[in-house]
């Protein structure tokens, strides 16, 4: 009442009176702050529904609290998922009040939309007075990741498709035992194993006879992986990086499914190095080392021949390998490094990951230009991949993949 009067005196108001209620309710809300609030008052977990997710899967997310210390009138609680996830469902955020001995929750649903291992940051509590007129904050650890990894955005390459790509070689494949398609019968001869002989043939025409079968054939073949940024187109928070990955994924499996012997070289900050190899638990490795990959300026194309040289002796001196390039673009480097291996013996292909949609429609949807402007550089952007598809053409062959529709050969079939 006094600080009432006391205005109405100073602003020659009287209506200042109505001002009273209003002090009173202040003062009162800063004499009882909340209580101080810590990792010894706080209880806090946090789980993740899936430790290994595919992209594009959501995965559930719960924070759970228990207050060991005095009631607290509101609580905001801040959780804070890695900047790659999207919230599909929930929310982040959490306003409640928690007594002593009181528990809360907070659950919301994740994706996320390119492979890689994610971490989340640790939750955030604030502690408020009734009208926040005062608070007590703290951050409380909480550790949780999540490694999100590609998935084939088009049906299994069979072994027939992957025959029609002419990604067969001309060695015995190990994995399929080197017997696929009964040929014929012929007299036994010194050498044959006992497991050709046909008894019940031999039996009739009272001599040994063999079983005649064609051999399966595989690729002895490196897959060389290009994500250094010069050749990894971004747009804002898009990058090509997801694409190149489910790319080289989607034909490291059809490789394999083909009985090949397959390696990879991921070129980017770091170096992964997979020897060629057999089956699926090889193919395994290949997507944890895919997953683990960052786009860098470390490595690239240039450094891919003493790579080869240095890991894959055996490949490399016979010259009788097969290479896979992976890229999402093109430049002088790489037509030169596949130009240069190609006249060393190695049977190459260049695999062109396409994204050229993804990027007008990044372009589009940050506004950065406009759509005659995003049409235009598109058809420039589109001459200048057909000059370089020529080009490879003439040391490679040439395949194309894009999302949704797999691989398709455009050119070349050199060395053949």
């Amino acid at each position: 009442m006094v600080a009432g009067l006391w205005l109405s005196v100073v602003t020659f108001v009287p209506f200042a009176l109505a001002a009273v209620p209003v002090l009173l309710f202040i003062a009162w809300d800063l004499r009882r702050r909340p209580p101080p609030i810590s990792a010894e008052t706080l209880v806090v977990s946090r789980t993740v529904s899936e430790q290994k997710a595919l992209r594009g899967e959501p995965v559930r997310v719960e924070l759970r609290v228990e207050n060991r210390g005095p009631d607290v009138k509101v609580m905001l609680v801040n959780d804070f998922p890695p900047r790659e996830a999207k919230v599909v469902r929930g929310s982040t955020a959490l306003l409640c009040p928690l007594k002593a001995g009181g528990r809360a929750r907070l659950r919301y649903e994740v994706t996320f939309d390119e492979p890689g291992e994610f971490s989340f940051l640790d939750p955030t509590f604030r502690a408020s007075s009734s009208f926040g007129l005062s608070e007590s904050a703290t951050t409380i650890r909480a550790p949780a990741s999540i490694r999100v990894y590609p998935k084939r955005t088009t049906e299994e390459t069979r072994t027939a498709r992957a025959r029609a790509f002419a990604w067969a070689g001309n060695t015995a494949s190990k994995y399929r035992g080197g017997r696929v398609e009964f040929m014929d019968i012929r007299a036994y001869s010194p050498g044959d194993p006992l497991k050709s002989i046909n008894w019940r043939a031999s039996a009739r025409a009272g001599r040994t006879l063999v079983n005649e079968w064609q051999a399966d054939r595989g690729l002895d073949c490196v897959i060389l992986v290009d994500l250094s940024p010069r050749n990894l187109p971004r747009v804002g928070e898009w990058s090509a990086r997801t694409s190149v990955i489910t790319a080289s994924y989607e034909l490291a499996g059809s490789l394999l499914d083909s009985g090949n012997r397959v390696g990879m070289l991921i070129m980017g900050d770091m170096l992964h190095k997979v020897r060629p190899g057999f089956g699926s638990r090889h193919l395994k490795k290949m997507v944890e080392y895919l997953v683990q990959s960052k786009e860098g300026e470390v490595w690239s194309l240039g450094h891919a021949e003493p790579f080869l040289e240095l890991f894959f002796r055996r490949q490399y001196s016979t010259r009788g390998g097969t290479l896979f390039f992976v890229m999402a673009g093109a430049d002088e480097l790489a037509l030169e490094t596949v130009g240069a291996l190609s006249k060393r013996g190695f049977v190459c292909n260049s695999v062109l990951v396409s994204t050229l949609s993804q990027e007008a429609e990044g372009l589009v949807a940050t506004k950065s230009l406009g759509a005659e402007r995003v049409e235009f550089g598109t058809r420039m952007v589109r001459a200048e991949n057909e000059a370089y598809k020529t080009a490879f053409a003439r040391v490679s062959n040439v395949y194309e993949w894009s999302e949704g529709r797999g691989f398709a050969e455009v050119g070349g079939r050199a060395g053949r």
